[in-house]
C-alpha cells in the first residue's frame, strides 16, 4: 500500500507550489523614462510577435497533443482487452475447488491469479503443489489485482515517463515478496520453500496484468526469503527521514509575494503618463456631432459679448450618457453658475477634463474614475442656449485643442 500511495502522492506534490508562505512587497520606486513611447506601438509590437508565433507553435503543440492521447488510448484500449481476454478464458473453463479455493482449470501455460480466480492449466490439475496455490492465494487476498490495474490506469496517462515502469516492476516484485512471506508464515519450511522456487527458474512470465507464481523475479524472491530481517532500530532510522524529505520539499517553495497590485500600479501610472485624455466625451458619438471649436471668436448671445470659445461644443440629446476621456480623479462635481452643471476630473501629467452644462452627475468629488465610465448626462445648464456637451481639456491650467487628443 505504501508504494501504491506514491501515485496519488504524485499527483499531489506538483501542487506544493501553491503553498504560500506570504512577504510583505517593497515597493521599488522607478524613474519616469526619458523618452516616450506610445503604448499603442507596443501592443502592435507584441501583438505582431505574438501571431508569428502563433503559426509556429500551433502545429507542434497540435501533434504533440494529439500524439499524447493516442497513446492514452493505446495504453487503456491494452488494459480493457486484457480484462476481456481473461474473462473470456474463465467462460470457456471448468471450475472447482480443491483445499477451499476455487480453481479455474483453463487453457493456458502457466498458473497465475487475477481477481478472485486461480487459473490452472489443464495438464497440471494433480500435479500442483498446495503451496504454489497457496501463492496464488496470497495474492487474492491482498487484492494485488487491483494494485496493477490502479497502475495500469495512472501509466496510460503517464506513459511518456520511463519511471512508470520501472515503478510498475517494483510494485509487481514488492506483490511476489508479500505473497512469498504469506506462504512462509502459514505451512511450509523456508528450505521446502526455495526448492519450489528454483526448479521453475527457467519460466517465462505472462501478461502484466496477471499475478503468477512462475516468473522472472523468482532469482531475487530467493535473495529476500534468505536475507535475515533488519534490526528495528535501523528501521526506526527511516522513519527520522520523514521530517527531512518534509524539509526538502518545503526548500523549493518560493515565497509568494504580493506584487500584483504593486505591479498594476506601476503600470497603471506608466499608461497614464504616455496615454492623455483621447477619448469622445460622450457615448456612442463622433466628430461629426462637434458644433463649435476651439479658438473661434463668436458673439454669445446671452453674455452679448465677443468671446474666444475654450473648448468644443458637442450636440446632444438630454439624458445623453457623458464618459470620462481618460483615467483620473474627479476634482469637481457640481453646479458652477454659467457653466450649469460641472465636472472636473484631474489626469496625470497637469491634464484636466472639463464638462459642462451636464444635466445630472454619476460620480463624486475625488472619486477615482476610469476611461470610458459613465460619468453623468448631458443637459441644458448654466448659460447654454441649447442641449449640448462643452468640454474642454487643460494642461498645466492652460486650455488646448481638445481635437488634437480626440481618437
Amino acid at each position: 500500500m505504501l508504494l501504491l500511495a506514491i501515485l496519488p502522492l504524485s499527483l499531489a506534490f506538483p501542487l506544493v507550489s501553491y503553498i504560500n508562505f506570504e512577504v510583505a512587497p517593497k515597493t521599488i520606486i522607478i524613474p519616469n523614462f526619458e523618452e516616450y513611447l506610445s503604448v499603442n506601438d507596443i501592443i502592435r509590437e507584441e501583438t505582431s510577435q505574438v501571431k508569428s508565433n502563433i503559426d509556429s507553435t500551433y502545429n507542434i503543440v497540435y501533434f504533440i497533443t494529439l500524439f499524447y492521447f493516442i497513446g492514452i488510448v493505446f495504453y487503456l484500449s491494452r488494459l480493457f482487452l486484457s480484462i476481456l481476454q481473461l474473462f473470456f478464458l474463465k467462460k470457456r473453463s471448468t471450475k472447482i475447488h480443491k483445499n477451499g479455493i476455487s480453481l479455474i482449470i483453463a487453457d493456458t501455460s502457466h498458473i497465475f491469479s487475477s481477481f478472485g480466480w486461480i487459473f490452472i492449466p489443464k495438464d497440471q490439475i494433480n500435479t500442483i503443489e498446495a503451496p504454489i496455490l497457496e501463492h496464488e492465494n496470497a495474492h487474492i487476498r491482498l487484492y494485488h489485482t487491483l494494485d496493477l490495474i490502479i497502475t495500469e490506469i495512472y501509466i496510460a496517462f503517464f506513459w511518456f515517463n520511463p519511471i512508470v515502469y520501472v515503478f510498475r516492476r517494483a510494485l509487481r516484485s514488492i506483490h511476489e515478496f508479500q505473497a512469498d512471506k504469506f506462504v512462509i508464515n502459514s505451512q511450509i519450511k523456508k528450505s521446502a520453500y526455495l526448492e519450489l522456487l528454483i526448479k521453475n527458474l527457467g519460466t517465462k512470465s505472462t501478461s502484466k496484468l496477471y499475478s503468477y507464481f512462475n516468473h522472472s523475479l523468482i532469482k531475487k524472491r530467493i535473495d529476500m526469503i534468505t536475507k535475515t530481517n533488519s534490526n528495528p532500530k535501523k528501521t526506526f532510522r527511516y522513519v527520522l527521514l520523514t521530517p527531512l524529505l518534509f524539509l526538502i520539499l518545503t526548500a523549493f517553495i518560493k515565497p509568494a509575494i504580493d506584487t500584483g497590485d504593486v505591479i498594476e500600479n506601476i503600470i497603471e501610472e506608466e499608461i497614464k503618463v504616455e496615454i492623455p485624455p483621447s477619448g469622445f466625451p460622450i457615448q456612442n458619438g463622433t466628430k461629426e456631432n462637434i458644433t463649435a471649436h476651439y479658438g473661434k471668436k463668436f458673439d454669445h448671445p446671452k453674455l452679448k459679448k465677443n468671446v474666444i470659445h475654450q473648448g468644443i461644443d458637442i450636440r446632444a440629446k438630454i439624458g445623453t450618457p457623458i464618459i470620462a476621456t481618460a483615467n483620473g480623479t474627479v476634482k469637481l462635481a457640481k453646479n458652477k453658475g454659467n457653466w450649469g452643471n460641472l465636472i472636473v476630473i484631474s489626469h496625470t501629467d497637469g491634464y484636466e477634463t472639463w464638462y459642462a452644462h451636464l444635466d445630472s452627475f454619476d460620480v463624486k468629488e475625488n472619486q477615482q474614475v476610469k476611461a470610458g465610465e459613465i460619468i453623468g448626462k448631458s443637459g441644458n445648464t448654466g448659460l447654454s442656449t441649447g442641449p449640448h456637451l462643452h468640454y474642454e481639456v487643460r494642461l498645466n491650467g492652460k486650455n488646448v485643442d481638445p481635437i488634437d487628443y480626440l481618437k
